[in-house]
């Protein structure tokens, strides 16, 4: 089962785990660094795909996701805390992990382009994690 989320009111995600899916739109170019190389990222919308299993679950890394201001940890931390960058809509896959499975499936639509490394250094089979859409 697939959630889609508008606006900030995540609670009921709280003691849920599973697979999300953050819908950005981005104003202006960003320069975001994906492990030792930096990389322009246009203006536009994109997808980002993601899981949350530990501690806190889906409410807490949603909510995380939606604040500007925190210590960037992840590569999309990178984006979201730019001023530039507005999350649309969160979809959420409950009690699965699933995101190279997501993953997978959007790289194979051939109009929409893929940010290469950004956001799979936990996995092997991904090329990325985040996606423009056209």
């Amino acid at each position: 089962m697939i959630c889609i989320l508008r606006g900030p009111v995540i609670a009921f995600t709280h003691g849920l785990k599973g697979t999300y899916i953050l819908f950005t739109f981005l104003r202006d170019r960003i320069d975001v660094k994906i492990r030792d190389r930096k990389v322009t990222i246009s203006t536009g919308y994109y997808v980002y795909i993601g899981s949350a299993f530990g501690a806190g679950g889906l409410a807490s890394r949603l909510h995380r996701h939606l604040r500007k201001k925190k210590k960037r940890y992840w590569h999309i931390d990178q984006i979201t805390t730019s001023e530039f960058c507005e999350i649309q809509s969160i979809g959420i896959i409950i009690d699965k992990k699933m995101e190279c499975e997501v993953s997978e499936k959007i790289s194979k639509i051939g109009i929409i382009e893929l940010i290469n490394g950004f956001g799979n250094s936990d996995c092997n089979s991904c090329q990325s994690h985040l996606y423009k859409l056209p």
